[in-house]
């Protein structure tokens, strides 16, 4: 999983660029299932953990198993069931970033959502890097700033998520999402 950011103008990582810059980003997955094309095989599933989006390196998961053909990949976001430095606990998202004018925000959410991402029926993945890129600027857009606006923040940022969410095929297997990579994407489906 990586962030990246399509519109740096609306949010940025790092610093600031005219709107947010975004400093941390943590997605808690209370599992994360890869699912075979073949009804007969069984998903494979990671345990529960959260996922920095902003690491160098990216965090990053490799599976080994019989199974070559994947047609889905499932990410159940939930409170995270471990304690993650930094961020407050039963968080499923939390963002750190400050405004164009340096102010410091957070942001928060304890809701349960799910990603899922499906090729066609005559596809899989196959045997291939993926990535799994969380748009910043899509993400946050349009969030409200205002402390007191926090829940109504909370909300869009989970209802934001699935929009900014797209899996690529990381061509050369760096953890990053590099320009030549993003013209194919499998969107999140609900």
């Amino acid at each position: 999983m990586s962030g990246v950011a399509s519109a740096p103008d609306v949010a940025a990582i790092g610093d600031p660029e005219g709107g947010l810059g975004v400093s941390l980003a943590v997605i808690s997955s209370t599992a994360l299932r890869f699912e075979p094309c073949d009804d007969g095989a069984s998903d494979v599933a990671l345990a529960p953990r959260s996922y920095e989006l902003l690491g160098d390196p990216p965090p990053s998961e490799s599976i080994t198993t019989a199974v070559q053909n994947w047609c889905g990949l499932r990410v159940d976001v939930g409170p995270a069931t471990a304690e993650v430095e930094g961020v407050p606990e039963g968080a499923s998202l939390y963002v750190e970033a400050s405004d164009s004018d340096g102010t410091p925000l957070s942001f928060t959410s304890d809701a349960s959502s799910t990603l899922r991402f499906e090729t066609d029926a005559a596809a899989s993945f196959g045997n291939q890097p993926l990535l799994l890129g969380i748009d910043v600027s899509v993400w946050l857009a349009d969030l409200p700033l205002d402390p007191d606006m926090s829940d109504a923040a909370a909300e869009q940022l989970s209802s934001q998520l699935q929009a900014a969410a797209r899996l690529f095929v990381d061509d050369n297997g760096n953890g990053k999402l590099d320009d030549d990579e993003t013209a194919s994407a499998i969107e999140s489906t609900p």
